[in-house]
C-alpha cells in the first residue's frame, strides 16, 4: 500500500505502540487485518494473546497466513467485511482497526463501527487507526484522494462523531503522524 511504499507505516508504528495498552492474555480483533503485520507484532509482543484477524480480501488473508505459519505464530485468520463480523456478541477484549476504516463509504463505515462495538466486552478497547480532521488547505492538497475513495468524513472530522453513535463514549484522539491518530 502507498503508507507502506513512502516509509510512512515505519513512522506511525513507532509513535502507535507506545500508546497501546494490551494485558496478556486479552483476545484481540484486527478489523481489515490485510497481511497481518500489527498481528503478528502484537504475537511477538506480548504474552497469550489470542488473535483474530478478518479481511475481506482472501488474497491478503492468504499472505497474513503464510507470513504468520512461516514465523511460527497462532494467529486466526477469516474473510470477513467488517460490516458483518463473525464473531458473538462482547467476545474480544480489545477490537484493532489500522487505516482500513476510511476505505469505506460512510454507511458502511457507521455499520462497521457498530459491529466493531458489538463485539467488544464491555470495558473493552478500540483501537482505531485513521486519517483525522485536516484544515481547510490539505483538504484541497488532499481533494484528488477524497475523490478517489471515500475519506472526506475523516478530513472533515466526521469520524469521532461516528464512533459515538456506534456507542462508543469514551473518546481519546492521540495524534501519531501528519493527519492519522489513534
Amino acid at each position: 500500500d502507498l503508507v507502506r511504499v513512502l516509509g510512512i507505516r515505519n513512522q506511525l508504528q513507532q509513535r502507535l505502540w507506545p500508546h497501546v495498552k494490551i494485558k496478556t492474555g486479552s483476545r484481540i480483533l484486527d478489523v481489515g487485518c490485510g497481511t497481518g503485520d500489527d498481528l503478528i507484532y502484537l504475537a511477538t509482543h506480548y504474552s497469550k494473546l489470542k488473535l483474530f484477524g478478518v479481511d475481506g480480501d482472501p488474497k491478503v488473508l492468504s499472505i497474513a497466513k503464510n507470513k504468520a505459519q512461516k514465523s511460527d505464530l497462532k494467529i486466526n485468520f477469516q474473510v470477513s467485511l467488517a460490516e458483518k463480523l463473525p464473531f458473538a456478541a462482547n467476545y474480544f477484549d480489545v477490537v484493532w482497526s489500522s487505516l482500513m476504516v476510511h476505505h469505506l463509504p460512510t454507511k458502511y463505515k457507521q455499520m462497521a463501527l457498530s459491529e466493531m462495538r458489538r463485539v467488544l466486552k464491555s470495558g473493552g478497547r478500540l483501537y482505531l487507526i485513521d486519517f483525522g480532521r485536516v484544515n481547510w488547505w490539505l483538504r484541497i492538497v488532499y481533494w484528488l484522494q477524497t475523490r478517489l475513495e471515500p475519506v472526506g468524513d475523516h478530513f472533515a472530522g466526521k469520524l469521532p462523531e461516528y464512533i459515538r453513535k456506534a456507542g462508543l463514549q469514551q473518546l481519546k484522539e492521540t495524534k501519531l503522524l501528519f493527519h492519522v491518530s489513534l
